[in-house]
């Protein structure tokens, strides 16, 4: 792995890789002496053959973003525009994969990172800073010229062993579209493609519902699930210490939620069966299908809302976005 910085204050921490200016490694303690640490790190992390992984990989932890977000999609059903035009290369962008210049400084970390000259992003900037119980985090992306991309944000938080302990709270949501991608490339009991209500009544490949709200579940499954509707807010809580961790970000800007529920589904190595993790990352895309398909017209854009930003040369895009953890009675209303 490549280096990192690590900050400190006085209820917390937190780790920023330079391999993706990835967080890991985020501890709160409470006020009643609670000591919570609701990211995700996955199991290989660390371990002696890191190193032969590509990318994000080797460090895959707790939060980054994605400039672009996606990749490209081969196997969508016909109502799906094709891939035929720009894409990057890397899953997630360019600068998920490469390392950041990572600075810390008065109780804030910032990170910076130049694309390649033939990329439509000129750079990015993130900064991370000690909030109310968590973390506050800032990203600046500065277009090289006028683009159209998918843009997302990728906290992944841990998930205990226990089945249905986590209760997942998108708040707002008015509709859960299940991944096109056909046929799925891991096992999952939601049917591809499928509108449902609700996150607790997901229809599924049988003809009958599956809860998502309540997770992990019992045996293997990887899911991905977007969520419309979002205002802003969603909640994990957990129901054994009803501790409960809150993302806070601009619905405005990223007006769907894309759940990635990896309940230990991806067989292959590095993964083997193992990896458990909630993925809650707001986003303006087309699911994860990458740069082409959230840039055209496509069947998530025509419920009204844009699947991509419209960025013009020069003109520096911001967003700020909050990841905290509180008791039951603190968590914001």
């Amino acid at each position: 792995m490549t280096g990192e910085r690590t900050l400190k204050w006085e209820t917390g921490q937190v780790t920023m890789q330079e391999r993706g200016a990835m967080l890991r490694g985020l501890c709160v303690n409470l006020p009643d002496g609670q000591i919570v640490r609701p990211f995700h790190t996955a199991p290989w992390v660390g371990k002696d053959k890191v190193s032969e992984l590509d990318g994000l990989m080797q460090g895959l932890s707790g939060e980054w973003p994605c400039v672009p977000f996606g990749v490209r999609h081969d196997n969508l059903p016909p109502k799906w525009p094709r891939s035929l035009g720009w894409e990057d290369a890397f899953a997630h962008g360019y600068a998920a994969h490469h390392d950041w210049e990572v600075s810390a400084s008065a109780g804030r970390l910032d990170a910076r990172i130049e694309m390649p000259t033939d990329h439509p992003v000129h750079s990015l900037r993130r900064s991370l800073q000690p909030g109310t119980n968590g973390i506050v985090l800032d990203l600046w992306i500065l277009p090289r010229r006028d683009c159209r991309l998918p843009v997302g944000l990728h906290p992944v938080f841990a998930l205990p062993d226990d089945p249905r302990r986590m209760r997942v709270e998108v708040s707002g949501a008015t509709k859960v579209i299940a991944h096109p991608e056909t046929p799925p490339p891991d096992p999952t009991s939601a049917l591809p493609g499928a509108v449902s209500e609700s996150l607790d009544a997901v229809r599924d490949t049988t003809g009958g519902v599956v809860d998502f709200s309540r997770l992990p579940h019992s045996g293997q499954s990887e899911t991905r699930l977007m969520v419309l509707g979002g205002t802003g807010r969603v909640m994990i809580t957990d129901q054994l210490t009803r501790i409960v961790t809150e993302l806070c970000y601009d619905a405005a800007l990223f007006p769907f939620v894309m759940l990635w529920i990896s309940n230990r589904g991806r067989a292959a190595d590095p993964w083997s069966s193992r990896h458990l993790a909630l993925g809650i990352e707001p986003v303006r895309a087309a699911f994860d299908l990458g740069t082409c398909v959230s840039a055209e017209d496509n069947p998530v854009s025509r419920l009204g809302e844009a699947t991509a930003f419209d960025f013009a040369a020069n003109r520096e895009f911001h967003t700020t976005y909050t990841i905290s953890v509180h008791e039951p009675s603190t968590a914001s209303r």
